[in-house]
């Protein structure tokens, strides 16, 4: 610790007790001539009047990181415009009376010990706080081209997605179809085709609720597209397809949950107006006939790309003139749930409202009344889909009423 002494002589007794502690002193006579030759950890200088205050601000230039205190005698306190100029100078340090100054050098001391461990846990909080900024900001750069790619990966998927979905559905004689699709904020994670087969009397029905969003989901609906051009003409029934696409899918993802997906496949044979079914994971048709819900039975098919070998399970259903059969993903659910009334029971409240043969479009647009406003106080979590399949009342058909 070295001290420096301006116009003040510290006691002989003083020195020898500083010194002892390891403290080295310097005493000068005059401010103007000092010079900087080496760093002072404290200043004490001694101001009589208003043209000494002088001094304060020549040895705050030359030893800004000193800590500097003024010792003053009684008799200069009683001049009121010493007092005030020496306010002024705003002496946050210290300030000694003479008579005294030598006993209360040690709380001082103490004091500026203090200032200075906390100076210096200011300034490493401030160095800290810095490059916490500078990381920060680096953060928000890499997650704003982040974002950027990611909503850029959304708007490929749309599209990808956007351009695989069937513009127009076949004409079926005898049975009205309506499709009804809403993408969600994250885009993908549904798929549906209706086709023809080339027999031109059967028709494809297919739906999948994949658990993948962005690309995966579009990747995946390419798959699908894909295989379903290939082979939708040499599978004769529903189940032997979703066992193959099943294989397929659990030979490109290892993982379980990577790519599994509920999927729906059904053929629609409009000769007979028989509709046989495979039904993967939790998508199960809802059957309206007669004013009345007609069970469907619950295949316990798992996931697609779940199990690489299983042996799926298909059910035939056979369509009577009126039937209205609905089907419909995993994101209809949560806009028309209501104090504890499943997706499924709220459809079915719906259909019990109209006619005993209720209009799939006026059907379709009571549901679509149902999200709309939904999504007018939240956004969609997850696409939904809704197709509906109306038997005529009128339509004829080969094969016996079960």
């Amino acid at each position: 610790m070295k001290l420096l002494f301006v116009d003040v002589v510290p006691s002989r007794e003083f020195q020898r007790t500083v010194v002892s502690h390891g403290f080295s002193c310097v005493v000068s006579q005059k401010s103007t001539t000092i010079h900087k030759p080496q760093s002072y950890e404290m200043v004490i200088v001694s101001v009589e009047n208003i043209e000494d205050l002088k001094k304060i601000e020549i040895l705050r230039n030359k030893f800004p990181g000193s800590w500097l205190s003024v010792v003053i005698n009684k008799k200069s306190l009683l001049n009121a415009e010493f007092y005030s100029s020496l306010i002024e100078n705003e002496l946050k340090d210290g300030v000694w009376l003479e008579d005294s100054w030598e006993s209360v050098f040690w709380f001082s001391y103490q004091q500026m010990l203090q200032v200075q461990k906390n100076s210096k846990k200011v300034k490493l909080l401030e160095k800290e706080l810095f490059q916490f900024r500078e990381k920060t900001t680096e953060l928000s750069e890499v997650s704003n081209k982040l974002l950027d790619k990611f909503k850029k990966d959304i708007d490929l998927a749309e599209n990808i997605q956007r351009v695989l979905r069937p513009r127009f559905s076949p004409h079926i004689p005898g049975v009205s179809l309506s499709v009804k699709f809403v993408s969600s904020l994250e885009g993908g994670g549904d798929y549906y085709d209706v086709f023809e087969f080339g027999d031109k009397k059967r028709y494809g029905i297919l739906l999948a609720d994949s658990k993948t969003h962005g690309m995966a989901a579009a990747l995946l609906s390419v798959l699908l597209k894909l295989r379903l051009e290939e082979m939708k003409d040499r599978f004769p029934d529903s189940k032997s397809f979703i066992s193959f696409l099943n294989q397929e899918i659990k030979s490109i993802h290892t993982s379980k949950n990577e790519a599994s997906m509920a999927l729906f496949y059904g053929i629609l044979d409009r000769a007979s107006l028989t509709f046989q079914f495979s039904s993967a994971g939790n998508l199960k048709p809802i059957l309206w006939r007669q004013g009345e819900a007609k069970p469907v039975p619950n295949l316990q098919n798992p996931e697609v790309g779940g199990i690489e070998y299983f042996e799926f399970r298909e059910h035939v259903l056979q369509l009577q003139p009126g039937d209205l059969m609905i089907l419909y993903t995993n994101g209809l659910e949560l806009p028309l749930k209501k104090r504890g009334i499943s997706g499924e029971e709220r459809i079915l409240s719906l259909l019990k409202m109209g006619k005993q043969s209720p209009d799939p479009l006026k059907m379709q647009n009571e549901l679509m009344g149902v999200i709309d406003e939904y999504t007018s106080k939240r956004k969609l979590k997850d696409d939904l889909t809704l197709i509906q399949l109306a038997v005529d009342e009128r339509a004829m058909y080969v094969a016996k009423a079960e």
